[in-house]
C-alpha cells in the first residue's frame, strides 16, 4: 500500500513504497504534479529506484514506447503531448565539462522537462532544479521499503 502525505503549504509530498509496482504508482502520481518547463533532480543511492521512478513518470506523461536508462549516453529524449522530456543519468560522468558538448542550454525551453539522476556530478553546468525528489531505502522488515519525497524548491 502506498502512503502519502503533504505539508500544509503543499511544497513537499512524502510517499512510501514497499515494491517496484508501488514505486511506479508513485511515479504516476508525481507525473500529475509536474509542469513544463521544470528541472527535477532525483537524489538517492545506487539502487534506490530513481530510474524506475523516471520510467513511470515518462510513461504516465503519455510516452508510448520503451523508456531506457541513459547511463552510457547521458541523455535520452522523449516526446510527450506537453513537450519534450529529457532524462539524464550522470552516474558515469567523469568530468562535468563533458556536459558542455550536449548543448543543454539549447534544449531548455518552455516545453522542456528535465529529469536528472545524479545531478551532483554535473554541478555548476546544469539548469537549477525547481523540484527535488529524494529516494531513500528504509532498512526495516520490508526489503523494498522506500521513502520518496518531492520538494518544490
Amino acid at each position: 500500500m502506498i502512503n502519502s502525505t503533504s505539508s500544509l503549504d503543499e511544497r513537499q509530498f512524502n510517499f512510501e513504497s514497499n515494491s517496484l509496482e508501488q514505486t511506479c504508482e508513485v511515479g504516476s502520481k508525481i507525473a500529475l504534479m509536474l509542469n513544463f518547463p521544470s528541472c527535477v533532480y532525483l537524489i538517492g543511492d545506487l539502487g534506490a529506484g530513481k530510474t524506475s521512478l523516471v520510467k513511470s513518470i515518462i510513461n504516465s506523461l503519455g510516452y508510448v514506447g520503451d523508456v531506457t536508462s541513459p547511463t552510457y549516453n547521458l541523455i535520452q529524449e522523449y516526446q510527450v503531448e506537453q513537450g519534450t522530456v529529457y532524462h539524464m543519468d550522470l552516474y558515469r560522468l567523469e568530468d562535468p565539462g563533458e556536459l558542455e558538448f550536449l548543448g543543454l542550454e539549447d534544449l531548455w525551453a518552455n516545453h522542456s522537462l528535465f529529469l536528472i539522476e545524479w545531478p551532483e556530478k554535473g554541478e555548476g553546468l546544469l539548469q537549477p532544479a525547481n523540484i527535488e525528489i529524494r529516494l531513500n531505502k528504509i532498512f526495516d522488515s520490508a526489503p523494498n521499503h522506500r521513502n520518496i519525497v518531492l520538494q518544490h524548491i
